[in-house]
């Protein structure tokens, strides 16, 4: 996530204009996705709970699992599609939706930590 604070920084008007500073953005918002959905995939294989069908099941499973909150889970899910259009380049990349993906990876990482925290008070 901090590696994507100085895209968050700069006005729309230099992303839009600077092709490396969009590219280097759409990278770092790809390798983010990609931890959040590796995250939930651990944290479901740690609670020994059942497979999920596709990436963006595994992030549902988290909220039915009580780490995010289930109208969360149900907001955060379509990042799982979001980063495959930015890995295969389906389209082009709508920055009002990666300002939402940010702003939703940000609280995953703070639900992410609020539950190992609690997981390790109660161990």
């Amino acid at each position: 996530m901090a590696r994507l604070t100085p895209r968050c920084e700069r006005p729309r008007s230099d992303v839009d204009c600077d092709p490396d500073l969009r590219d280097i953005a759409e990278r770092h918002l790809e390798v983010a996705a990609r931890y959040c959905l590796d995250i939930c995939q651990r944290i479901i294989a740690l609670e020994g709970a059942r497979k999920p069908r596709d990436y963006r099941d595994a992030i549902l499973r988290m909220g039915e699992l009580g780490v995010l909150p289930p109208d969360f889970a149900i907001q955060l899910a379509p990042i799982a599609s979001f980063r495959n259009i930015l890995i295969h380049e389906y389209l082009l990349i709508d920055w009002d939706e990666v300002d939402q993906n940010l702003d939703d990876l940000q609280q995953f990482v703070a639900y992410i930590r609020a539950w190992l925290q609690q997981r390790n008070a109660v161990a």
